[in-house]
């Protein structure tokens, strides 16, 4: 009789002898019994779990009998086949099918032995049961190492690992420490502090991750590829940095057909909070930040059409604009996005939907000038030096209002200070008369640790007494809008965001016809009109000033200078596809008509 063997060692036991052992003992049996074996017929599958059914050497041993080739397939146990109570049975059922028995040295089974069905049962069951056990005792271990303060693994950018405890020999000779620790790392965590800090004021994960490539930082695992979009993601989601440790948050499970892991999360009640406050590495404030940019990033990201998303799906650009007012015009027609199109010079912004061919609005406008004429009236009519000054002293008077607790705090502190100084002082005369006991060293201890806490609170209100909130001068407030533009192109992704809070989705409406002219035109304006917009915005700045401020407010003002949102026709009426500019106009007028204004040259 024709037989084949298979052999399998697990990730458990990463012994390669335990091949050669399996493979001798079967070759043994077959020759007390007169079965023909050939080393083309031996399958091994070497460091894989017992809980996988895609194993290249058993799918081989699977197909290789469904063509029989062989009448027998010789295992050392039953367990080496799988240690899955399904699966194994799937396999027995699948060899009888193909008319090839099953034959379990160690186990004394044969499968076509009409007595074999209950032995092959309990094997199989005993074999599950082994590999719950086994996860569960080290799951224990684990989580043992983690209520002690050890690690259990984990490799956390920011981190690394520390033996702490007694150098012993285990069981199989090897040195090994009572356990890892983790400490945080100061370069590493330099580079964490970056990345918060950068993605909270709007940098994109992508340029992040670039930036950290360009300037050769390594990543913890030092990947070829190098820092990546969900790496970075990944650090920024991450915890840990603000001293959560928590146990048992989530589960993986393997699929027992690919092997592929995945992670699901616990319920709350089987979650083991764990507090490190000495592995702090971000702030409270800024993690807030990160996490609040991470709800407003919801529904960026590319989503499967096969998988129903369960939200909206938005632009990129609305997150991570790469101009001034990206993201921020709307189309009034057809509620399409006003998008850069196309032009030189900067470009031009247009509907997105008339590219598409679903929208009649096909008039463009020139991106600079709509930047310099916003950015103008901001630095004009805002954000001017009385506003910004007004705004200033409400700080300065609530800043002074609330110092006026800290001289009487400090009072308290230096009071505490003091008590606990002479604690401390007692305590050294009870050791200097030769009363030296745990009790009164572990009291000494926690004496000095709150002397040194209080003397750090004290030192820090007496600096906050001698530096309270001051507000800059007139002339400070107009060199800085001096330059406005320039500030705000610096970081150009936080401006947009700052800029879209302010001004809100900006909906331009074109004009095309003069019977939609709000007012008589004269001859000569009706000779040389052209198409132009009327933008619909609603500016939130009122809750910077009060009552008596609101003489300033911009809602009053009648005549401004605003934008030249016109389009450019020859002199024989056609519209000029290339859309120039008009730098020769003469002032620009608005009427305010509620929230709408009408734009005219």
């Amino acid at each position: 009789m024709k037989a084949a063997i298979y052999a399998r060692y697990s990730s458990e036991n990463q012994s390669e002898k335990s091949i050669d052992d399996q493979v001798r003992v079967c070759k043994n049996y077959c020759k007390e019994h007169e079965i023909t074996v050939s080393d083309e017929y031996i399958y091994v599958d070497e460091a894989l779990s017992g809980s996988l059914l895609n194993r290249p050497g058993l799918q081989t041993l699977d197909k290789a009998a469904e063509n029989k080739e062989f009448e027998a397939v010789v295992v050392d146990d039953l367990s080496r086949l799988s240690r899955n109570n399904h699966q194994m049975l799937t396999l027995v059922l699948k060899f009888n099918y193909y008319q090839v028995k099953l034959i379990s040295v160690s186990d004394g089974i044969i499968s076509d032995d009409e007595n074999s069905k209950l032995g092959i049962q309990m094997r199989g069951l005993i074999n599950e049961l082994y590999l719950d056990d086994l996860r569960k005792k080290t799951l224990r271990g684990l989580e043992g190492q983690k209520l002690r303060g050890f690690s259990a693994g984990e490799k956390v950018y920011g981190y690394y690992t520390k033996p702490v405890g007694e150098l012993k020999l285990n069981r199989k000779g090897q040195a090994k420490y009572e356990g890892m620790v983790h400490k945080i790392n100061p370069d590493e965590a330099e580079i964490v502090k970056k990345i918060f800090k950068e993605f909270a004021e709007g940098k994109s994960i992508h340029k992040i991750a670039t930036n950290l490539n360009e300037e050769k930082i390594p990543t913890k695992r030092n990947m070829p590829g190098g820092w990546n979009v969900s790496t970075v993601a990944r650090i920024l989601k991450n915890e840990k940095y603000i001293g959560k440790w928590n146990w048992r948050k989530s589960k993986v499970v393997r699929d027992p057909m690919t092997g592929k892991r995945k992670k699901f999360t616990r319920p709350e009640k089987d979650i083991i909070p764990i507090y490190r406050e000495d592995l702090i590495i971000i702030d409270k404030e800024l993690w807030e930040k990160a996490q609040k940019r991470w709800q407003e990033l919801k529904g960026t990201w590319p989503v499967s059409k096969k998988k129903q998303a369960f939200y909206q799906q938005k632009s990129y650009i609305h997150t991570s604009p790469n101009h001034l007012f990206s993201g921020l015009m709307k189309c009034n027609s057809c509620g399409g996005a006003i998008v850069l199109l196309s032009g030189k010079g900067g470009g031009y912004y247009g509907c997105y939907n008339s590219k598409r061919k679903t929208c009649n609005n096909s008039l463009l406008i020139p991106r600079k000038r709509i930047e310099e004429i916003i950015i103008t009236e901001l630095k004009e009519k805002i954000l001017t030096a009385d506003n910004l000054e007004y705004v200033y002293k409400n700080v300065e008077k609530l800043a002074a209002e609330g110092f006026n607790e800290v001289p009487e705090l400090v009072k308290k502190k230096k009071a505490q200070y003091e008590k606990i100084q002479q604690e401390i002082q007692n305590y050294l005369n009870f050791i200097r008369a030769g009363n030296l006991s745990k009790a009164v060293s572990g009291a000494l201890t926690d004496a000095e640790k709150r002397n040194e806490e209080l003397k750090q609170e004290v030192e820090s209100l007496e600096f906050q007494k001698e530096n309270s909130f001051k507000a800059p001068p007139k002339e400070w407030i107009n060199h800085r809008l001096e330059n406005l533009r320039e500030t705000l192109n610096k970081n150009t992704a936080s401006s947009s965001l700052a800029l879209k809070e302010l001004l809100a989705p900006i909906n331009l409406e074109p004009v095309l016809t003069k019977e939609n002219d709000f007012y008589q035109l004269s001859s000569e304006d009706e000779r040389n009109f052209k198409p132009y917009y009327v933008a619909h915005t609603k500016i939130q700045t009122l809750a910077l000033l009060d009552e008596e401020h609101k003489g300033s407010n911009w809602l009053h003002w009648r005549r401004v200078e605003d934008l030249n949102l016109r389009s450019s026709y020859d002199d024989n009426g056609f519209r000029d596809r290339r859309i120039r500019p008009l730098c020769q106009l003469s002032k620009i007028y608005a009427v305010n008509f509620g929230s709408r204004t009408r734009f005219i040259g």
